[in-house]
């Protein structure tokens, strides 16, 4: 890996704060703990999958141990070249994330080298900072993994971050800079949340049961957007929502609910309201999305030819040279495609094909003008926009029948057919909306097909998936 420095890290190890209060502080004493409690789940099914993204309880061991060790049992005995682990500051409030600077982190288990270049490379990162006093608070949220990812893993390098409030913008910011790092090595990513707290035991149920399904299906947006309309309750909203958008970023990691519990049933005493614990795991998905990859070349060329047919349209001038598109054999293919037209990143226009006989290369002009001029929603594209305007050109799969429950949030596309109408939105928009996959389908037969917004339950539902090339 080579990473560039940027910010010198400091020497001196950072010791452990809650060491004998939420986990034993004797080192034979906790290590037997997290052997027998990882034991425990010898029994469940072996993954052969290794996680890239674990989502796990911080609560002290005699509440959450149980729920915990089940998500760190998924990576006992594999290798990585290094692990993130984000927690959160129950306490303080800053912008951004905030990263470990010094060179190691001690438990009782002895001293966990930081990721010194990791870290070097992040904080050259938008959004990744370092607040000294929130990794000298007595912050638990973060620093109880890592006494089971000693045992779970063994050697290994840490890269200890704490997010300093649950903003939707700085969960953005370090999904974005995690995806840059592991374009640099094998890392696994632990993000750190408890869920509902001090609920009577059905209520508290009831409440982790929506949140954890939301978490599983629903796009970033949706389940960041459910948290700020009271839905959904987890201390560690920032970290979850993080979580998503990264899993969104390595292609919509395949998520798994490990196990759930609460304190109800880990300690047995649930008189004064309980709080809920989740193992969660994301892993490389199982079978691929089905696009049949454009080279970034001829998709870029796609965008040009694009934006030279709007232009030649709008502003004809006897010198426009049309860009060549019969260089790239790939698209001679038929293949469904949208160009799309955006306004200071506001949408001004966008229509396509699903489905054609077309090559890609004699369809982009038609649908590229229809894009500009034809979008009844909008009023014809004019000369005087062209500089304020991005293009952005998808390329689709052909579309394939799916039920409602195997539809990928943020991943597919969705075709709705239904007594002879028929609706399509793009993948784009599940992130544009922030909607959930019911409030995504309704919305198409509604907006998009004219139906009743339940109608969606009686239609044909489609899916395909794209490669989207755009102008920057």
């Amino acid at each position: 890996m080579s990473l560039v420095p940027v910010l010198e890290v400091t020497a001196e190890p950072r010791s452990a704060r809650v060491a004998g209060a939420f986990y034993p502080d004797d080192p034979a004493v906790l290590r037997a703990t997290i052997e027998q409690l990882l034991a425990g789940h010898d029994g469940a099914p072996a993954s052969p999958d290794k996680p890239r993204i674990l989502i796990s309880p911080h609560a002290g061991y005699p509440y959450a141990g149980s729920v915990a060790s089940r998500a760190f049992h998924e990576v006992q005995g594999r290798a990585y070249d290094g692990v993130v682990v984000v927690g959160f500051t129950h306490r303080l409030n800053f912008e951004g994330t905030s990263v470990e600077t010094r060179d190691a982190y001690h438990t009782p288990l002895g001293p966990i080298p930081v990721d010194t270049e990791a870290v070097e490379f992040l904080q050259a990162q938008p959004g990744i900072t370092h607040v000294e006093e929130a990794h000298e608070a007595d912050e638990h949220s973060m620093e109880v993994m890592l006494p089971f990812l000693q045992v779970a893993l063994g050697e290994f390098r840490v890269v200890p971050m704490l997010m300093g409030r649950h903003d939707f913008s700085d969960a953005q910011e370090l999904a974005a800079a995690l995806a840059q790092l592991a374009q640099h090595g094998e890392y696994l990513f632990v993000f750190s949340t408890d869920l509902s707290h001090y609920h009577p035991y059905d209520e508290a149920k009831r409440l982790d049961d929506q949140t954890v399904n939301l978490i599983l299906r629903e796009t970033a947006g949706a389940v960041d957007r459910l948290f700020s309309q009271g839905h959904l309750e987890a201390c560690g909203r920032g970290p979850v929502v993080a979580g998503l958008l990264l899993a969104q970023r390595f292609g919509y990691l395949e998520r798994r609910l490990l196990l759930y519990a609460n304190s109800g049933d880990t300690t047995g005493e649930a008189s004064r309201g309980v709080v809920g614990y989740a193992a969660i795991g994301m892993y490389p998905p199982k079978t691929s999305a089905s696009v049949e990859t454009v080279s970034r070349d001829a998709g870029m060329a796609l965008v040009r030819a694009a934006r030279q047919v709007i232009t030649a349209k709008l502003q004809p001038t006897p010198s426009t040279e049309a860009v060549a598109l019969d260089v790239f054999p790939e698209l001679q293919q038929a293949r469904g495609m949208f160009v799309t037209l955006r306004k200071h990143g506001e949408l001004r226009g966008c229509i396509g094909r699903i489905e054609t006989d077309e090559p890609m290369a004699s369809l982009l002009p038609t649908v590229s003008v229809e894009a500009a001029l034809a979008d009844t929603r909008f009023l014809p594209v004019t000369a005087e926009e062209l500089d304020d305007i991005t293009v952005e050109v998808s390329v689709l799969s052909p579309p394939a029948p799916v039920s409602f429950q195997d539809i990928v949030a943020g991943r597919d596309g969705v075709v709705l057919r239904k007594d002879g109408r028929s609706g399509v939105f793009l993948p784009q928009v599940w992130t544009e909306s922030g909607w959930t996959r019911l409030e995504f389908l309704r919305e198409l037969a509604h907006q998009k097909a004219g139906l009743q917004p339940d109608a969606w339950q009686s239609a044909q539902l489609f899916t395909f998936q794209d490669q989207v090339f755009e102008e920057h």
